[in-house]
């Protein structure tokens, strides 16, 4: 009788710390990482950018981004300036093309960046301004 009272006992509490999940997936906004450079006067879109961040110092490191930014510089101005300030900060470029835009993408280790700059209307839709879309994750 004690064994099995010990036993339900056991699979009751057994149950309850078992049964829990991991933690959610925390998504992060407003994170601008140090090793991303942004060109002079282009400003942060907080509400179309995100981050998750959670393994981004473990054993294997993982952090996928993606950031937004608007400016008003020609398409090919920044893209030459990438392809210059990119490898100040580790990165090595690896190709470019031109899906609706200037694509460029660099490496790092594990990690790319891909960086894709086009002209667009702005959310008024009055002028032309340039946008910036950056993913950032692991190859």
């Amino acid at each position: 009788m004690v064994f099995a009272t010990g036993l339900l006992l056991f699979s009751i509490v057994g149950c309850q710390t078992m049964g829990t999940t991991s933690d959610p997936i925390e998504v992060v906004k407003g994170y601008q990482p140090d090793d991303i450079p942004v060109p002079y006067a282009f400003e942060f879109d907080e509400n179309r950018s995100w981050a998750y961040l959670k393994f981004k110092d473990g054993p294997l490191p993982v952090r996928s981004i993606e950031l937004v930014y608007w400016g008003d510089r020609p398409v090919e101005e920044v893209q030459n300036w990438y392809r210059e300030q990119m490898p100040i900060h580790g990165w090595t470029f690896q190709l470019e093309d031109q899906p609706g835009g200037l694509r460029s993408r660099f490496t790092r280790g594990d990690e790319f960046a891909e960086i894709l700059i086009k002209r667009t209307p702005d959310e008024r839709g009055h002028h032309y301004v340039t946008r910036l879309l950056i993913n950032v994750g692991v190859q």
